[in-house]
């Protein structure tokens, strides 16, 4: 499996690059850093695209992902990874990439697959199956996701009458609605998040930035304990009985 896979940085976060380089030298993957629009380095073009109420750091983490977009659209591949600096990827992230990515074959141009959310709430249709499936569910933050060239082309077409005012997660969430582009959840989280288990200060979220890392790694673990592990167990033994 070949795609080009992107990597959502600033130039400063150092800890965040070695934890990333790390992550690709384990895996063996290739990848390519999303340089521009670094906050500090935002020009008065840059902030043309942006509402003037979006804080810096949030805007320069949206136009990155849009950037990254843009990057994967030079290139003759048909569908990209993205992901955030602080991204987790579980051991079998790649092993189940190649069975999602043969998956895509299944469904029509014009989406985003998320990979992570490895302590979200999620239905009835998360627990339905041992196997991995694509469940069409909007995605709830950005660490890691899939996405392909005829999405990316209708992003970058809406870019290019509206600006943008949100985070990257609810930008993307927004929109994808306006342009009919479904968001597909993976069944089971192939990723999480640094910054929310503890690994990393958070750069965006002020109210997760309040507390220190041994209060968030345990909020992780107890929500994804509830809210994901429990409920398969229970999916599973019922499955089992039945």
């Amino acid at each position: 499996m070949s795609l080009p896979i992107y990597v959502i940085s600033v130039k400063s976060f150092k800890e965040r690059h070695a934890h990333i380089e790390s992550m690709a030298a384990q895996f063996g993957f290739e990848f390519e850093y999303v340089w521009p629009f670094d906050a500090d380095e935002l020009t008065d073009d840059d902030l043309r695209m942006v509402d003037p109420e979006l804080q810096p750091k949030s805007a320069s983490n949206v136009l990155k992902h849009l950037h990254a977009q843009k990057m994967f659209m030079e290139t003759d591949h048909q569908m990209a990874l993205i992901l955030e600096d602080d991204a987790v990827l579980f051991d079998s992230f790649f092993e189940e990439l190649a069975n999602i990515v043969e998956m895509t074959k299944g469904i029509a141009p014009g989406w985003l697959i998320f990979l992570g959310g490895a302590d979200n709430k999620i239905d009835q249709r998360f627990f339905e199956s041992d196997d991995m499936a694509l469940i069409e569910k909007p995605l709830t933050t950005a660490e890691a996701y899939l996405v392909d060239r005829c999405g990316c082309q209708k992003r970058l077409n809406w870019l290019m009458v509206h600006v943008i005012d949100r985070q990257a997660d609810h930008q993307l969430k927004l929109m994808d609605q306006a342009l009919n582009l479904p968001h597909y959840c993976v069944s089971k989280p192939l990723a999480t998040q640094g910054s929310i288990t503890g690994m990393f200060d958070t750069a965006l979220d002020a109210s997760r930035a309040k507390h220190g890392p041994l209060f968030l790694k345990t909020k992780y673990q107890y929500n994804r304990f509830r809210r994901q592990l429990v409920p398969r167990f229970f999916a599973k033994v019922k499955r089992a009985l039945s």
